[in-house]
């Protein structure tokens, strides 16, 4: 190969090194944002997980449903004299 056939092919071989970064990251930005988007509708169908099962931190002998409260235990009083 003569040295200017070498030199076109190293400038043509840089362009094409170019585009394959530039295509790669548009690719990557164009996933980025599909998966953004698919999260954001699936959180707006109900479908995603419950954000307050996560939030949920007291022990379940805590959670009381319904009336089922107990009158709070006094200390028992001296007897009379």
């Amino acid at each position: 190969m003569s040295e200017p056939s070498r030199r076109q092919q190293a400038r043509n071989d840089r362009i094409d090194n170019q585009r394959v970064f530039v295509f790669s990251i548009a690719v990557a930005i164009i996933v980025m944002a599909g998966a953004l988007l698919y999260f954001y509708a699936v959180d707006k169908r109900g479908e995603g997980p419950s954000h307050e099962a996560s939030n949920d931190a007291s022990p379940p002998a805590a959670q009381v449903q319904g009336g089922a409260q107990t009158p709070p235990v006094q200390a028992p009083s001296a007897p009379p004299k």
